[in-house]
């Protein structure tokens, strides 16, 4: 092994024989993806892994990589994200060999080489960064460049590849992959499986679990399947089994019939892990899935219905729109996350006849893709991506949220059956390969009379979003000045009028299917709040009334002036005269950011006891079951009174019992740490009894992280989040995140003014050591709680401070610290009221 620490800090040329050797930067670059994609094909894996007992020890592995070279004009460079000792032995053509271990790739001369098939084997020791190991099980999360985190390899989705896994585990552990599994023995205390090859796949898709796992298996419609988890409560597990296996099968048929494509990967199980960092991840043939997320308490709302329901279908749809034909590069991985949500929108459909899907379409999607498009850190749905280990900051509510209704306005313009047939042409064309968007687009242009090419132009390829007003008419709705000279966001609007007193109001884009920012004046929102609740109009229709109640909030984000004690009011009124469940638990989320970020602490104290009364009685007196959990979580979120935390505890200790309100195991622990946060003595002795009370293990080890985050003492506040400065303490990311929720909280944020500016200054190393979402909500966690001038300022002067700071992780920030800004706005503005 050669290692050259100064000539790869020079950025210099290492010439060898005949052989020039470009020293490759950390990552994939581009021009790595590009020239690997030229001239290597056809590879397969065969993979060994010796998993021990304990956590601490190593793993160690084995591979064999065979492959096709077409050139040797340059060294091969293949990438390990790990310490150049985890390296053991390198053999090319079945010859040991001397490599060059250069900036986390392990580059091997073409004298090693031939054109042809080549095959190299190479003992290593795994690295541990994507192996979520716990002391019971692991699994792996190699999205988007994280396979080589773990083991030597091609790490570009490009190159697909087969994969063959051989693991060695524990004897009492189940081992899960994505080919079948061949055969089990178990030898010399150790379990060892034998796993199928995979058919070719991208590298972020290849995954394994072990550990200790129940198991259950179905046959449905003709398809088995296995279920892993780890969950304790039989009674949950019972309770929600069947639907789960249900739900699979019916997406499945569904993606089948609508792509004419059989189920392209032989098997189908999935895995349900305890604090998942993801909503799911589709590796063909072993999904993975936060079990909260499959597993619901009972009496769940119908927003956690849909949820579940759409997250099966979500990871379902992935395995044609993603794992069957893959994105060239990920700069276009929104293509596969907007088919994935697009698809799955249409799916529940059947599963949900009783639930308006226009609704919900418009709720789900519209306000979490406004939250970053009217940021200054807003991006476009196709972003620029120079190299992969960048990947990770294209996530996030633009690719998942706007883009799905994007997709739904081109579906509009060019009509369904063309959309379907261009979708059944595009997989056919590019399975098992890749594909990019420009790829879909020139099949629909040449279907397609419309100039396809120049509408994704604006809505896909530039950011931020239109804005609208009435204009002289009184009726009609123009495009305000945009950002960005010429551009026109074609798309038909509607709007809807009434005379009120000789006035005309006007509602604008009252159907919900237009994208922008659409301003009410006050008339129309008086008018509105007013006749709520109408039965023989238009305010009859729930979407109607969904898209005012999306137009109204952000009205009050944009308004210079705004009036969120007026919000506040109006909520109260509106939500007694509501019953459909969407917009009640909408209307609930905007009452409680509005609360703890846009009032004051004295406002809050004029309205406390009459919000907390409100939620109350409707948490009590409404009939419908989800519902009733929605009001729940809003009094548990909101109530800080005497009354409310003597409720609170009564509901915690059983002594007070709500007729239809089922508590879990997680709402006792969320009580418990509630009453912890807003207690005056800190409640140590409830959350002492909560954690021996708390059954599961998995649920225990979590509260176990989180309690110091909630003691009412800030120097072990302040020592815990010291401990948070180590990668090893935040492997656990659900865990760390609600620590830090909890030492951000509103009512703390004063003394958490100290942690903001190191928390900006983990961002980059986070960005590198942690999985996609967390650079995100590690932000949103730290900044979500706060509402203070100088918070804002920290976050302002890190900016100001750091120009050449990286570009996507800039615009994270931006988008992330966008609420608190108008939080101080809205203070300001309540305050000059006062005053004047």
């Amino acid at each position: 092994m050669k290692i050259l620490p100064l000539l790869v800090a020079l950025g210099l040329t290492i010439i060898s024989c005949k052989n020039k050797i470009i020293i490759p930067e950390k990552g994939v670059s581009f021009a790595l993806n590009e020239y690997r994609k030229k001239t290597i094909d056809s590879i397969q894996y065969a993979i060994e892994l010796d998993i021990p007992d304990k956590k601490a020890e190593k793993i160690i592995g084995i591979e064999i990589i065979t492959f096709n070279l077409s050139s040797l004009d340059s060294a091969l460079v293949l990438d390990f994200n790990s310490d150049s000792s985890h390296i053991l032995e390198v053999q090319a053509n079945d010859q040991k060999v001397d490599y060059y271990f250069l900036n986390e790739h392990l580059v091997i001369q073409t004298k090693f080489l031939k054109k042809g098939e080549n095959q190299l084997n190479i003992s290593f020791i795994a690295g541990n960064q994507s192996l979520n190991r716990s002391d019971e099980y692991l699994y792996t999360l190699f999205v988007p460049d994280r396979a080589s985190t773990c083991f030597p390899l091609f790490d570009q989705p490009n190159l697909k590849a087969t994969y063959q896994l051989t693991l060695k585990a524990p004897k009492d552990w189940e081992a899960i992959s994505n080919g079948s599994l061949e055969s089990k023995v178990v030898e010399s205390g150790k379990s060892i499986s034998h796993f199928a090859p995979t058919k070719p796949i991208s590298s972020y898709l290849f995954a394994f679990a072990a550990g200790k796992f129940f198991r259950a298996s179905k046959k449905v419609g003709g398809r088995e399947m296995t279920m892993y988890y780890r969950e304790t409560d039989t009674s949950k597990v019972n309770r929600n089994r069947d639907e789960v296996f249900s739900l699979h099968a019916k997406s499945l048929a569904w993606l089948e019939r609508y792509t004419t494509i059989v189920y392209p990967f032989g098997k189908f199980d999935f895995v349900l892990i305890p604090s998942f960092q993801y909503g799911g991840m589709e590796h063909p043939g072993s999904i993975f899935y936060n079990e909260s997320s499959l597993f619901l308490d009972e009496n769940p709302s119908v927003n956690r219905l849909l949820s579940r329901a759409s997250v099966i279908a979500h990871e379902s749809a992935h395995m044609w729109f993603g794992d069957l034909v893959t994105m060239d590069w990920f700069n276009d991985v929104w293509l596969k996350e907007v088919f994935a949500n697009f698809m799955a929108a249409k799916i529940v459909h059947p599963s949900f006849p009783e639930i308006n899907h226009n609704l919900r379409f418009l709720l789900a999607h519209y306000p979490n893709a406004y939250d970053i498009d009217r940021t200054a850190g807003t991006n476009p749905i196709l972003q620029n991506l120079g190299n992969l280990k960048n990947a990770g900051t294209l996530y996030g509510a633009i690719i998942y949220m706007k883009a799905p209704i994007v997709m739904r306005k081109l579906e509009k313009m060019i009509g369904e059956n063309l959309m379907q047939k261009s979708l059944q042409e595009y997989l056919k064309t590019y399975a098992f390969k890749n594909a990019r968007w420009d790829d879909l687009i020139g099949i629909i242009d040449k279907n397609s009379s419309q100039d396809i090419a120049l509408w994704s132009n604006v809505w896909v390829k530039t950011p931020d979003m239109p804005e609208y007003e009435i204009v002289k008419d009184g009726v009609s709705l123009t495009q305000t000045k945009d950002s960005v000279s010429g551009r026109i966001w074609g798309q038909p609007l509607v709007s809807k009028e009434m005379m009120a007193d000789s006035q005309k109001i006007v509602f604008p884009n009252a159907d919900g299917t237009g994208y922008g920012h659409f301003k009410m004046d006050s008339a129309s929102k008086a008018y509105f709040i007013q006749h709520y609740g109408d039965k023989d109009s238009v305010f009859a229709d729930p979407v109607f009334r969904g898209a005012m109640l999306v137009n109204i909030w952000e009205g009050l984000l944009r308004d210079g002036n705004p009036r969120p004690e007026l919000l506040v009011t109006n909520v109260q009124q509106t939500l007694h005269k509501e019953q459909n469940p969407l917009l009640i638990d909408y209307m609930l989320g905007n009452l409680q950011t509005a609360w703890w970020l846009f009032l004051s602490e004295q406002q809050r104290k004029t309205h406390q006891n009459d919000v907390e009364k409100t939620i109350w009685d409707l948490l009590n007196n409404t009939k419908d079951k989800g519902v009733k959990t929605s009001y729940f979580r809003s009094f548990k979120n909101l109530a800080v009174s005497d009354d409310g935390l003597k409720k609170l505890k009564s509901l915690w200790d059983g002594q007070l019992n709500i007729k239809d309100l089922i508590l879990s195991e997680d709402d006792k622990i969320s009580l418990a740490c509630e009453l912890a946060l807003k207690s005056s003595d800190g409640s140590t002795a409830i959350l002492t009894e909560q954690l021996k009370n708390t059954k599961n293990p998995d649920r225990k080890a979590k509260m176990q992280f989180v309690i110091p985050a909630l003691s009412p003492e800030e120097a072990k506040r302040d020592a815990f989040f010291e401990t948070l400065k180590k990668e090893e303490n935040r492997e656990k990311e659900a865990w760390v995140l609600e620590a830090l929720g909890y030492h951000h909280h509103p009512l703390r944020q004063q003394s958490a003014i100290k942690y903001l500016r190191p928390s900006l200054n983990l961002l980059k190393e986070i960005q590198l050591t942690g999985d996609i979402f967390f650079p995100t909500r590690w932000l949103h966690n730290t900044f979500s709680g706060h509402s203070s001038k100088e918070a804002a300022d920290i976050a302002q002067a890190f900016l100001n401070e750091n120009p050449d700071y990286p570009y996507f992780l800039k615009n994270k920030i931006m988008q992330e610290t966008d609420m608190l800004k108008r939080a101080v706005t809205a203070r300001k503005a309540a305050v000059d009221l006062t005053i004047h």
